[in-house]
């Protein structure tokens, strides 16, 4: 701040503070705004008010913690309930719970009934375990009800509902009857927490008579009241059968309902349960393979990736190979890693399988002295050749790193058949780096080493420095073939400069 600043009135630095935050320099505004409240602007404490939320979500938690501390200092009961927050989790601060319940305690005391709330939830994990402690929470928890945060029905409940667990002597008494009848109180008042945890109580028997009937109206009234889980929830029941008859489309309904309403997951749960019931039926006959397949391509338009799996597998049964490798393709672009993974499969077993007849087609005791059949069989064999190669590119864009390294070794040796450049082999070798099939360095280097060809490579460019660099990698990575190779280059001085003494090194490593 200025010296000017110090004989503004709280007009001059409340406009100053709206103009440097037109102009979104934040930190200035927040400076004219805290002088402008330290003068009594109203005005100046919503703006710095706001001004802390927004550092707050931009996660800027050491501005934030600036605004709120001089509006909690003030009486500012929403202020000091970000306070508390941010040393529940540690914003900007070290968590510190002493702390947290301090602010929230002190925002309940400044007219928010959300700061007893939040106070009461602070002493929950203690609570289970302390009759004291129970009490206390529950205090807090009612003093929230009095302000009408009804949620706190649900946490008194939990305070009292017995988990099946055993518990230690000293242990406050859990009772589910009690709990039930905490909940129902929450549900009266219209809490949808609580409307949805008393369902789950009818339907599974907890702290009263199975009463599914009952827990269906509860969880209708959580839905026609805006609830977003009772979705889920729902969702789960008929997915699963708990205490209602299992019925597969009306589960993906509800879960579809929830991901209307904002809920993310419920558009991948209603794809699950569809691919869990596609797989349910083996597709024997022609009622359960139409069945089968409506839920499948249900999953799939869904987004549940792994369902093009089973389709292209129910086409391959079909004989569309075609409509197989397309499935297979739009798993994977949906995120299918399995998808991914068999469309490899797939065209590495079809490489495989050409180039396997390619060496029985040249296998000397199939081969005949006529010229004319030779000729024929040699061009045969180069045609399929260069299919398998083909389908190793496909396998290798899909994402396998032992495609590009048998492609980059197809590449040095019949590079000049497969009509490829040498381009095409240095990025094979490279995108091979991390195959466990081929170790496509060696390639590299017989490509740059020598001033020629030594072990029949078509592919060749002298490259000293990169022969060099390869043959100390693949040396350092415990090579051994290299370690005289890198002792011939330091000796000659061969893409490095000559060193006698790291030539004997290495010369040493050979003998040893």
């Amino acid at each position: 701040m200025t010296r000017e600043a110090d004989h503004m009135t709280k007009s001059e630095l409340l406009e100053l503070g709206m103009q440097y935050k037109h102009i979104r320099n934040y930190e200035k505004a927040k400076d004219y705004f805290k002088e402008a409240v330290l003068q009594g602007s109203s005005r100046g404490a919503k703006e710095l008010f706001e001004l802390g939320r927004h550092f707050y979500k931009g996660k800027e938690y050491a501005q934030a913690f600036d605004c709120f501390e001089i509006l909690s200092g003030m009486g500012h009961g929403p202020s000091t309930l970000y306070l508390g927050r941010m040393y529940e989790y540690g914003y900007g601060k070290r968590a510190n719970i002493q702390e947290a319940f301090d602010h929230y305690a002190a925002s309940y005391q400044q007219g928010l009934a959300e700061g007893a709330y939040y106070a009461g939830r602070l002493m929950m994990g203690d609570a289970l375990h302390s009759e004291e402690v129970r009490d206390i929470a529950i205090s807090w928890f009612k003093e929230a009800i009095a302000g009408g945060i009804y949620t706190s029905y649900a946490e008194i409940g939990k305070l009292y509902l017995d988990r099946g667990s055993k518990e230690r002597p000293g242990y406050p008494v859990k009772n589910n009857r009690t709990a039930l009848s905490w909940f129902l109180r929450g549900a009266v008042h219209g809490n949808n927490l609580c409307r949805e945890i008393s369902a789950d109580c009818f339907i599974h028997g907890i702290g009263a008579e199975v009463n599914v009937k009952r827990g269906l109206e509860l969880y209708g009234q959580a839905f026609h009241d805006g609830s977003v889980s009772a979705c889920r929830s729902l969702g789960n029941l008929y997915a699963n059968g708990d205490g209602v008859h299992k019925n597969i489309d009306l589960a993906i309904a509800w879960y579809l309902k929830g991901y209307e309403r904002g809920d993310k997951r419920g558009r991948y749960e209603a794809g699950r349960i569809s691919y869990r019931a596609g797989q349910l039926y083996p597709g024997a006959g022609k009622e359960e393979k139409e069945r089968a397949l409506k839920y499948l391509n249900q999953a799939a338009s869904l987004g549940y990736a792994d369902a093009y799996d089973d389709l292209a597998r129910i086409s391959r049964e079909e004989g569309n190979e075609k409509k197989f490798v397309t499935l297979l393709k739009q798993g994977m672009k949906a995120g299918s890693d399995l998808c991914r993974k068999n469309l490899i499969d797939f065209y590495c077993r079809k490489a495989a399988a050409l180039l396997k007849e390619t060496r029985e087609e040249v296998a000397p005791d199939k081969l005949d002295t006529n010229k004319d059949k030779l000729g024929k069989i040699f061009d045969d064999s180069q045609i399929k050749v260069k299919k398998a190669a083909e389908y190793y590119k496909k396998a290798a864009r899909a994402g396998d790193d032992d495609s590009w390294a048998v492609l980059a070794r197809m590449y040095l040796y019949i590079g000049d058949a497969l009509e490829v450049k040498d381009k095409d082999f240095i990025r094979a070798a490279k995108n091979g780096y991390a195959s466990g099939l081929l170790n496509t360095r060696k390639l590299l280097w017989r490509y740059y080493a020598g001033p020629g060809p030594t072990d029949g490579e078509i592919m060749h460019q002298e490259n000293p420095k990169q022969a060099f660099l390869l043959a100390r990698q693949l040396a350092a990575e415990g090579y051994t073939d290299f370690y005289k190779v890198l002792s011939d280059y330091y000796r000659d001085g061969y893409g490095t400069k000559k060193s006698a003494r790291l030539a004997k090194i290495w010369a040493n490593k050979v003998r040893v």
